[in-house]
């Protein structure tokens, strides 16, 4: 069920994305391609498809929860927090919101063309890391075995929307307007992608994460064993 469920995402997350870049192409030619492009625009606050992320983001918040209420392991409260966040930055715009009201605050100038905004954002998410950071610390100090095969994969989802939501996005307000919609496929498009990638892990881990836990016992159990037997 959960990897059916899994499967049904990542190709929602698809096809939205690829509706959008095709009725791209025919946007000033048809009403019916306009109004996909336009409710199908990952980059659109109040789009569809800005909608069904949000709904993914808190998805996974919900699903790394479900899977501490089960074993009690630090490394799903960490998870809850870095997907609370993202669903919150997703929701509020809380990096674009935040790194405004800090560009005006400090006074940044426009230095290797980027301005006060970008600044601001980059500060807005250094300041978010450094919570989330804290909250890693803790976990880290009271990790469990099994605990690295849990937030490993995470944090590979996790460095893919980084690379997305950050770094795409800088290069996005620097480039001409003609790659407005290329880049907003690119930028808004991969953070889908890495939400959905991340939602579906989430959904498999709280499915099995009892199971999982238990083997890491038994074979922490049986290397023991050998090790005594050896010695």
């Amino acid at each position: 069920m959960a990897r059916r469920t899994s499967v049904v995402l990542i190709c929602i997350t698809v096809a939205i994305l690829a509706v959008f870049v095709i009725s791209g192409i025919w946007d000033e030619q048809s009403r019916i391609a306009h109004a996909l492009f336009r409710n199908l625009n990952p980059a659109w606050d109040e789009g569809v498809a800005e909608s069904f992320n949000h709904g993914l983001s808190f998805m996974a918040a919900i699903f790394v929860l479900m899977a501490y209420i089960q074993v009690r392991a630090r490394v799903f409260l960490f998870l809850t927090a870095l997907y609370g966040f993202i669903w919150l930055d997703d929701s509020a715009q809380y990096h674009e919101r935040a790194g405004e009201k800090l560009g005006q605050a400090l006074g940044i100038p426009v230095d290797y063309g980027l301005g006060a905004q970008q600044y601001g954002e980059l500060l807005a998410w250094a300041i978010a890391g450094l919570l989330l950071l804290v909250v890693f610390a803790w976990f880290w100090h009271g990790r469990r075995p099994g605990d690295t095969g849990i937030v490993l994969p995470f944090f590979l989802c996790f460095m893919l929307l980084v690379i997305f939501g950050v770094f795409a996005d800088m290069l996005h307000m620097v480039l001409p307007l003609r790659f407005d919609t290329l880049m907003q496929a690119v930028e808004d498009g991969g953070e889908m992608l890495a939400i959905a990638a991340s939602t579906s892990l989430a959904l498999g881990i709280s499915r099995n994460v009892e199971a999982y836990y238990d083997g890491v016992a038994l074979a922490g159990s049986a290397e023991t064993a050998r090790a005594q037997a050896a010695g």
